[in-house]
């Protein structure tokens, strides 16, 4: 039972995400797009601007990999939120397997109440 609520909430909240108007750049993997994008929706509810456009984008700005049997890899990724006029950059690094469990955990790292989530909308109110 606990499991059937905890799922309805996540397919609630997902479906909410998806009312926002956020778009979530085809750079950044399915599966770290849907970590990060419940983030930024709390990120604008809390900031009280949950009905603005915003446009996130990211790249990798630095890739290294661990040779032998446990490969690990590590990314450096700079992403960068934006919303008519205001952008904030936001530097997150992650470490996995693979790329795509780097990317994961590289946005697990956006925290929405983080000083880079706070500027940009506190910017976002100016």
């Amino acid at each position: 039972m606990k499991k059937l609520f905890l799922s309805l909430a996540l397919l609630l909240g997902f479906a909410y995400a998806h009312a926002q108007d956020i778009k979530i750049g085809e750079e950044i993997p399915a599966a770290a797009a849907d970590i990060l994008r419940p983030r930024l929706v709390q990120m604008l509810e809390a900031g009280g601007v949950a009905n603005v456009p915003l446009e996130v984008s990211a790249r990798i700005t630095q890739k290294m990999e661990t040779p032998g049997s446990m490969v690990q890899v590590a990314l450096s990724i700079s992403m960068e939120l934006h919303s008519g006029a205001v952008l904030e950059e936001v530097s997150l690094k992650g470490v996995g397997e693979t790329e795509a469990d780097a990317w994961q955990r590289a946005m697990k790292q956006f925290l929405p109440k983080g000083k880079s989530a706070q500027n940009f909308i506190k910017k976002l109110k100016n």
